[in-house]
C-alpha cells in the first residue's frame, strides 16, 4: 500500500476555519494525511492539530501576549514559530507538502513559511491575493499561487477550487522521485528576450563541455534567485549576460532585483563574464503605466517608447542614464575578488538596439529598432555605447587583476560576441584566463 503523503494545511483560523478544514478533508479524499497548523491572530480556534499556542510556544511567547498586540507584530511572531515547526517536521519526514487558503495577512504569514522550505518541497497557496503582484508572495521559491475566487465561503464554486488545490498538492507530493544522474556543474546565465540568441549561443557551449546551465529570466525575481543560488554555493562561474534589472532598478522600472544584483559571485569569489544586456530598456507594464516625465522626453536622444506585448512596455535609456549606469555597474565589479570581466559590445545591446533588418539578431523589420541610436561619428556604433564606455573609463578600477574591460566592435546577439565571452568564462574555470588575455583580438578595441 502506498504510504500517504503528509501534507500540513496552514491558515488563520478565527477567520477562514471552515475552509481550511474542508481543504484537510479534501486531502484526506486524495490519499493525503493533513495536519492542520493554525495561524490565528484574533483567537485560539481550538481544535487545530498544532495550536497557535503551540506556535507561538516555539519562541517563547504566548496567545495572552500575541492577541494584546497589533495584528502586524502578532503576525512575525507566529510566522517565527511556524518557520520552525515546519522546518521541525520537514527534517523528521512528517511533511511531504504545505497548503494554505488566506486573504492579505494571512497569504503574507503563510508564504514567508513557505520561503523558508527547500525549492522541491510542495507548496501551494490559494489566495486573492494571486490576481495581482505576487512577487513578494512567492518571492525566489517554488511557490504555486491559486486564485480561489472568493475569500471566504464554501459553495459550489469554491467547493470546486479548494478540492482541485487539494489534489494538487497531494498529486505534487506523491510524484515519483526523479532519477538520479551524474551531478554536473552549474552555470549561472541570465536572459530576456531580447538576448535570447547570445545566451542560448553561450549556454550550448558549456552544455557541449558537460556543464549543465541554470539560465533565469532577468524579470527581477529571477536576477534575485540567481544571486541567492550563487551565495548557496550552486553556481561555479556567472555569464551574466542580460543585467538590465540593474536599470530598472535605478530608474523606477518594474522589473528591478533590488540593490544587490551582481553583487553575490564578486563575493563568493566565483568567475564571472558581464556584459550590458538589455541595458537600453527600462521596463514598464500597459503604457498606461509609463511616468509622464519619460513620455515628455521623447526628443531626447535613446529615449523612444515600444509596446513589446499587451503587458510589458518598454522605454529606452539615454545617453546620460547609460553614463551612470556604467558608473554603478563599475562600483559593483571593483569590489569583486574573483576574475571578472565586462564585455561591451559596442554596436547594440539587444533586438530593440539593432541598427537595421536583421533577424539573426532579433530584429525583422525595414528600419533601425526602436532604441537604436547611431554614434555621430562612427555610425556603425551605438552612441549609448560610447557613453556607457565612458562610464566605465571614469569608474572602473584599472589596477586590479582580477578586473577586466572588453570593447568589443560588435552586436550583443552576434555568434562571435557570445563566444568571446563563453570562452573568456571557461578560461577562469579552468585557471588559465589572465587580465588582458583577449585585448589582442581583432574586434576588441583599445579602452
Amino acid at each position: 500500500m502506498a504510504k500517504k503523503v503528509k501534507i500540513v494545511v496552514a491558515g488563520i483560523l478565527d477567520t477562514k476555519g471552515k475552509e481550511i478544514q474542508f481543504i484537510a478533508d479534501r486531502i484526506k479524499a486524495a490519499g493525503g494525511a493533513p495536519t492542520i497548523l493554525e495561524l490565528s491572530v484574533g483567537k485560539e480556534a481550538g481544535w487545530a492539530d498544532i495550536h497557535v499556542s503551540d506556535v507561538v510556544k516555539k519562541i517563547g511567547s504566548s496567545t495572552n501576549e500575541i492577541f494584546s498586540m497589533e495584528r502586524a507584530k502578532a503576525s512575525d511572531i507566529i510566522v517565527d514559530g511556524a518557520t520552525k515547526i515546519v522546518t521541525e517536521l520537514l527534517e523528521k519526514g512528517e511533511m511531504d507538502g504545505i497548503i494554505s487558503m488566506a486573504g492579505s495577512m494571512g497569504t503574507s504569514m503563510a508564504t514567508r513559511i513557505m520561503q523558508a522550505l527547500p525549492i522541491g518541497v510542495p507548496k501551494v497557496m490559494l489566495s486573492t491575493m494571486t490576481s495581482g503582484d505576487v512577487r513578494p508572495y512567492v518571492g525566489t521559491k517554488d511557490i504555486c499561487m491559486v486564485y480561489p475566487i472568493a475569500e471566504v465561503g464554501l459553495n459550489k464554486v469554491t467547493r470546486a477550487v479548494l478540492n482541485n488545490a487539494a489534489g494538487a498538492i497531494v498529486g505534487m507530493a506523491s510524484v515519483p522521485e526523479v532519477e538520479k544522474t551524474a551531478e554536473k556543474q552549474l552555470i549561472g546565465c541570465m536572459m530576456f528576450g531580447v538576448t535570447t540568441p547570445a545566451v542560448l549561443r553561450a549556454s550550448k557551449y558549456f552544455e557541449d563541455k558537460g556543464f549543465d546551465v541554470m539560465i533565469n529570466h532577468a524579470v527581477g525575481s529571477g536576477g534575485k534567485s540567481m544571486e541567492e543560488l550563487i551565495a548557496d554555493g550552486f553556481i561555479v562561474g556567472m555569464l551574466d549576460i542580460t543585467t538590465h534589472e540593474i536599470v530598472d532598478f535605478m530608474l523606477g522600472g518594474v522589473l528591478s532585483a533590488g540593490p544587490d544584483r551582481l553583487t553575490a559571485a564578486g563575493k563568493a569569489g566565483i568567475p564571472q563574464v558581464v556584459a550590458p544586456g538589455g541595458i537600453d530598456v527600462i521596463n514598464f507594464t500597459t503604457p498606461d503605466s509609463v511616468p509622464a516625465h519619460y513620455k515628455d522626453e521623447l526628443d531626447i536622444p535613446g529615449r523612444a517608447i515600444k509596446v513589446h506585448n499587451p503587458t510589458v512596455t518598454v522605454v529606452g535609456t539615454s545617453l546620460d542614464e547609460a553614463y551612470q549606469i556604467a558608473k554603478h555597474i563599475a562600483g559593483k565589479l571593483n569590489k569583486a575578488k574573483s576574475p571578472t570581466a565586462i564585455c561591451v559590445p559596442m554596436k547594440g545591446w539587444g533586438a530593440y538596439d539593432t541598427a537595421g533588418k536583421n533577424p539573426d539578431l532579433g530584429w525583422a523589420e525595414d528600419c533601425p529598432a526602436p532604441m537604436w541610436i547611431s554614434d555621430p561619428e562612427r555610425k556603425e556604433w551605438s552612441w549609448r555605447s560610447q557613453y556607457f564606455v565612458k562610464g566605465l573609463r571614469e569608474s572602473i578600477d584599472r589596477s586590479k587583476t582580477n578586473l577586466d574591460v572588453l570593447i568589443v566592435d560588435s552586436h550583443m546577439n552576434e555568434p562571435e560576441f557570445a563566444d568571446l565571452m563563453a570562452e573568456l568564462l571557461d578560461e577562469m574555470l579552468s585557471g588559465k584566463w589572465k587580465k588582458g588575455s583577449h585585448q589582442n583580438l581583432p574586434e576588441i578595441v583599445k579602452f
